[in-house]
C-alpha cells in the first residue's frame, strides 16, 4: 500500500532473525516459524521510516495491508501460534483452530498496535486481503475450512458451503464486533482473494471458485466452464444480499 506522500507499506512472512527491523518498532526480534513483517519505506527507496516483526511462536504469514488517513496500516494473514499478539478487548484472542486469520491496526510509526485480533472457527483460516473505510471500519477476505466461523444473524450466508469458503467480513473502528459476517461459497472450494470498498460501504471481493454452485447474481456468466473459474462478487452494505455476481 502507498500513502499519500509516497511511502510504501509492505507486509508479509520472513523466516530470519536478522530481518531489518527499526529501533522502537512493535516488535524487533524474531519470534519463531514464521513471522509477520511490515515495513514502511520512504518514497525514494532509500531508507526504512519504520519495520516491525509482528508473531508469536509458530508460523504466522501477512498475506494485507491497507492504509487510513492518518497512516495507521491494518493487516490480514494467518497464524497457527497460540501467543499471537492481541490485545485487551479484541474480538478473539484466543486460537480456534489450527490456523486462524488475524486482523491488526499498526499505528502510523509503528510502535504499537492499536488492536489486533483472531478471526476464525475450529478449522483453518487465512486473511488474504483487507480494506477500510474512511470511518475506520475494516472489511477482510479469505478463506475458512471451518463450519463453525463467526457470521452475524441476516447475512448472505450463513453456513459453510462445500470443503472450503470464501468468508467476508466487515469488524467496527476499534477491532472489538462484526458489524457482519458471511461465508460465501458453494458446494465446492471457493478462495477469496481481494477486496476493494466503495464510498457506500459496499464490498467487492474477487477469488476463485471450483463450485458448480457458486452463488451468481445479475451475472455476466452464470456457470462455471473450466474446473475452476475466477469469481467476482459484490456484495450490499449490511453483507445481507448481492449486488451482482
Amino acid at each position: 500500500a502507498v500513502d499519500a506522500t509516497g511511502n510504501a507499506h509492505v507486509v508479509g512472512q520472513t523466516g530470519s532473525s536478522n530481518f531489518p527491523t527499526s529501533t522502537g518498532a512493535r516488535q524487533t526480534t524474531y519470534s519463531g516459524g514464521t513471522d509477520v513483517f511490515v515495513t514502511r519505506l520512504n518514497a525514494a527507496g532509500s531508507a526504512l521510516l519504520y519495520s516491525t516483526y509482528l508473531g508469536g511462536s509458530s508460523g504466522d504469514s501477512g498475506k494485507g495491508i491497507a492504509l487510513d488517513d492518518s497512516g495507521n496500516a491494518y493487516l490480514t494473514g494467518e497464524t497457527s501460534s497460540a501467543n499471537f499478539p492481541t490485545t485487551a478487548g479484541a474480538l478473539q484472542t484466543t486460537l480456534a483452530g489450527s490456523s486462524d486469520a488475524f486482523v491488526t491496526k499498526l499505528n502510523s510509526t509503528g510502535t504499537s498496535l492499536v488492536y489486533s485480533t483472531l478471526l476464525g472457527g475450529s478449522g483453518s483460516e487465512s486473511g488474504d486481503a483487507i480494506a477500510v473505510d474512511p470511518t475506520g471500519n475494516v472489511y477482510i477476505t479469505g478463506t475458512t475450512y471451518s463450519t463453525n466461523f463467526p457470521v452475524t444473524s441476516g447475512v448472505f450466508q450463513g453456513k459453510l458451503g462445500g470443503s472450503a469458503d470464501g468468508f467476508v467480513t466487515k469488524l467496527n473502528p476499534v477491532g472489538a464486533a462484526l458489524a457482519y459476517s458471511t461465508y460465501l461459497g458453494g458446494s465446492g472450494s471457493d478462495y477469496a482473494r481481494a477486496i476493494a470498498v466503495d464510498r457506500n460501504g459496499e464490498a467487492y471481493i474477487g477469488g476463485q471458485t471450483s463450485s458448480t454452485d457458486f452463488p451468481v447474481a445479475v451475472a455476466i456468466q452464470a456457470k462455471i466452464k473450466t474446473s475452476s473459474d475466477a469469481f467476482v462478487t459484490r456484495l450490499n452494505a449490511s453483507g445481507s444480499a448481492l449486488l451482482f455476481s
